[in-house]
């Protein structure tokens, strides 16, 4: 950006230095020539018995100047942040055909093969009960562990029932009650999905579509697992 020294004179050889030095953008190559083109028009037009000061000229310059300083900040920011972006939709495509963790209660099980599901404890625990329940709210598996502290936690659900039979393919739904000291700790339930496809923009956080677990957005995911 140029500089005017506000004690010296300005004549029109610095106006035309000032426009040759600021072409790097239309938007504000278009500013600047309305105003250069003002500024002649003010100053061939001016009172001889009251001229205008120079203070006067370089404070419009010092406007024009700003301007075009905010113009260009406003598109190299733009260009980053549009940089930033497409890294970002590249590496979240990475993400099609993985199993992640995400928020969720339940839990999509397929017979004869072992289900996958989690919980995210907010601070310690010293003991942690696990239920799968299905859609009666019959209790078909219970698991007890203790002395978790803080923090995201896998388990392995074989599909087998209390009577050890396989059940069938369908969604269950998990409850999860965590304890330090009889004081209740929050704990947040966690699904395995797989990944199918993912819509990405450049204004939104993206969405990963889930399959038979619907949708959700990629800052939810609290695991990518291998």
């Amino acid at each position: 950006m140029s500089t005017v020294n506000i004690n010296s004179s300005i004549n029109n050889n610095i106006i035309a230095n000032n426009s040759n030095n600021l072409k790097n953008d239309s938007n504000a190559l278009d500013l600047q020539k309305n105003f250069l083109s003002l500024l002649m028009a003010q100053i061939k037009n001016q009172d001889p018995t009251d001229p205008i000061k120079n203070t006067e000229l370089t404070s419009q310059l010092a406007q024009i100047n700003t301007a075009t300083g905010i113009e260009k900040l406003n598109n190299t920011v733009g260009k980053f942040s549009n940089k930033i972006n497409q890294s970002q939709n590249i590496q979240v495509s990475s993400l099609i055909g993985h199993h992640v963790m995400i928020p969720s209660s339940q839990i999509v099980h397929t017979k004869g093969v072992e289900t996958k599901f989690g919980i995210e404890l907010i601070s310690d625990a010293n003991i942690v009960n696990i239920k799968i329940t299905d859609n009666t709210g019959k209790i078909i598996h219970v698991k007890e562990t203790k002395n978790l502290k803080s923090g995201i936690y896998g388990f392995i659900w074989d599909g087998k029932n209390l009577d050890k039979k396989d059940m069938k393919t369908e969604k269950y739904n998990v409850v999860v009650t965590a304890k330090n000291n009889n004081r209740e700790v929050p704990v947040q339930i966690l699904s395995e999905a797989l990944v199918n496809s993912i819509i990405t923009s450049s204004s939104s956080d993206p969405i990963i579509d889930l399959g038979v677990m619907g949708t959700i957005t990629l800052s939810k995911i609290r695991k990518i697992l291998k």
